[in-house]
């Protein structure tokens, strides 16, 4: 399946890629990606996995999950806190987002 320009465009849409100002060799090569990357997918889906069954975790035998306690691993909240570039009283201070 090939990737056409419009395809390309929306993908970098999606993924909020800057496509604005670029010139066309630009869209060109990034339509020529899209189209390696999903004729890969291509290839992965012509794998015979008839009977296989799931695989869940690359491990055979994983580890269940310790329990959702809350920890400080022994370290007090001032210790942390000490570590912080800046901070507002027993709080982190980081800059505003918006």
């Amino acid at each position: 399946m090939g990737i056409d320009e419009t395809t390309a465009r929306a993908v970098a849409g999606l993924a909020r890629l800057e496509l604005a100002g670029t010139g066309e060799g630009d869209v060109r090569a990034l339509v020529e990606e899209f189209s390696r990357i999903v004729g890969y997918m291509d290839i992965l889906a012509e794998a015979d996995t008839e009977g296989v069954e799931p695989l869940y975790s690359p491990m055979v035998d994983p580890e269940p999950p310790r329990p959702d306690e809350p920890a400080l691993d022994g370290r007090k909240a001032e210790d942390i806190l000490g570590q912080a570039p800046e901070r507002v009283g027993r709080f982190f201070s980081v800059p505003r987002v918006f």
